[in-house]
């Protein structure tokens, strides 16, 4: 169970990045929804945050990228992000992927084990964030790859990274090649499992991104249906989309606008829409 926030900034947005990075921060110290799913066991995602960013100067693009063990909410990790936004500032527009673990029992801990996971292709890189849980087992298999020693979502990722590789070394379009990866990774997901994932690219000098949020099916927990909303909101010139527990922290600015909840779907965002490449 993680927390999970993307977005496209312009100049304007960029100004105004601090708030939605104190509420993501605080989203991630006080979940009421985690609270709620967990029978009040858990009410933080404290077991280390990541995050990664394209930023564009003069159509070139520079890459930002950090993952920390510690909280988010953590006085170091607070630093740390204080540092990134002002670099990010620095920029005419940027894209970023940031992710607070909340890590299972089962499941590696670690740095390495953070998200965003990285995979680089021939001509670029994919940045892959996800909240949910996904089949491990099978992924591993597949994969050809010792499980123990690996994160569900990791797996996850690189299958999905993997199979949009293959798809672009055919030359075929990329959102299409997006599609298609996520069709082919769906069925990794286990029932009331969210596949809430965040998915950035750097294809030569051009940044793209794409989301998606979807439960397993069948799922009739209401508690866990309403813990994986996705909200959208726009930000003065730009989009942003993260877990719901992020609506419980923005502040009452008049930049902040468009509030809506995601329908089920994969999207391919820019700094303008949310366009929903195919419905789940």
């Amino acid at each position: 169970m993680c927390r999970l926030l993307t977005a496209w900034l312009g100049k304007d947005g960029l100004e105004k990045l601090e708030l939605i990075m104190e509420a993501f921060v605080k989203s991630s110290e006080h979940d009421r929804y985690l609270e709620k799913a967990s029978g009040g066991k858990s009410l933080s995602h404290d077991d280390g945050w990541g995050i990664a960013a394209i930023g564009l100067v003069g159509g070139k693009p520079s890459i930002i990228q950090h993952r920390s063990i510690r909280p988010v909410f953590d006085t170091e990790s607070l630093r740390m992000i204080n540092l990134i936004v002002g670099r990010l500032k620095r920029y005419e527009e940027a894209v970023l992927l940031i992710h607070s673990r909340k890590a299972s029992r089962s499941e590696p801990y670690g740095e390495e084990y953070l998200h965003p996971f990285i995979t680089l292709l021939e001509n670029g890189a994919t940045w892959f964030a996800h909240n949910g849980g996904a089949d491990k087992l099978r992924l591993a298999s597949l994969l050809g790859v010792y499980p123990w020693i690996r994160v569900d979502s990791e797996l996850l990722g690189y299958f999905l990274m993997e199979k949009i590789g293959d798809c672009l070394g055919e030359q075929e379009a990329l959102d299409q090649c997006v599609v298609k990866a996520y069709d082919s990774s769906k069925e990794f997901i286990p029932s009331c499992n969210g596949f809430n994932t965040g998915l950035m690219m750097l294809l030569g000098n051009n940044p793209h991104l794409y989301l998606t949020h979807w439960v397993g099916q069948p799922c009739s927990d209401q508690v866990l249906l309403d813990y994986y909303k996705i909200a959208t909101f726009r930000i003065a010139d730009s989009l942003a989309a993260g877990s719901i527990t992020i609506l419980d922290y923005l502040p009452q600015d008049s930049s902040i606008s468009e509030i809506t909840i995601l329908e089920p779907g994969l999207y391919k965002a820019s700094k303008t829409s949310f366009v929903r490449l195919k419905p789940y």
